[in-house]
């Protein structure tokens, strides 16, 4: 029970180091629009005001910089609009990159599955879940799951168990 304790605490407050770290991620990746390929197979469906696209087998997503390369995956639009809601990808593993600034400073991650949509505050979030793993050039964290803003390279969220390190700072 004590050892639980620990770990907790330890999760946190190691989470609350994360948190801290703020380097901005390209702001022309998130004006550019969403694009995709796979080899497979792919469908199309309209199920109540969303249009769903599923595809399989090397599926790549590219925003930008951001790069998504995984086995599967789901594309939400709105049918009405047809404004990009999320999407989701299934790999083994799913892996994410991104250049984080003009710098050349890359994050990089993986994870069995990957959802990719945008908050209420315009920020792209990724949500990385089974043996989600990201690394920054300052950071590096490992766990069940990460919540990761992709503009500020913050994560917001993690589910443990985590592990991870914590380089010098640049200001």
């Amino acid at each position: 029970m004590k050892k639980s304790v620990t770990r907790f605490l330890f999760s946190l407050s190691f989470i609350g180091i994360f948190m801290n770290i703020e380097l901005d991620a390209l702001e022309s990746d998130r004006e550019q629009q969403v694009t995709w390929s796979a080899d497979g197979n792919s469908s199309m469906q309209i199920i109540e005001n969303r249009r769903i696209l599923e595809m399989a087998t090397n599926v790549i997503v590219n925003q930008g910089s951001l790069e998504i390369r995984g086995d599967q995956a789901v594309f939400e639009y709105e049918a009405s609009t047809n404004e990009l809601r999320k999407v989701q990808v299934y790999g083994s593993p799913v892996t994410y990159q991104q250049q984080l600034d003009k710098g050349q400073s890359m994050v990089s991650g993986f994870s069995d599955s990957l959802i990719l949509s945008n908050n209420d505050f315009e920020e792209t979030i990724l949500e990385l879940y089974g043996n989600a793993k990201i690394q920054s050039p300052n950071s590096t964290i490992s766990c069940q799951s990460i919540v990761y803003i992709v503009e500020k390279d913050l994560i917001r969220e993690a589910a443990g168990p985590c592990e991870g390190a914590l380089g010098a700072q640049n200001n």
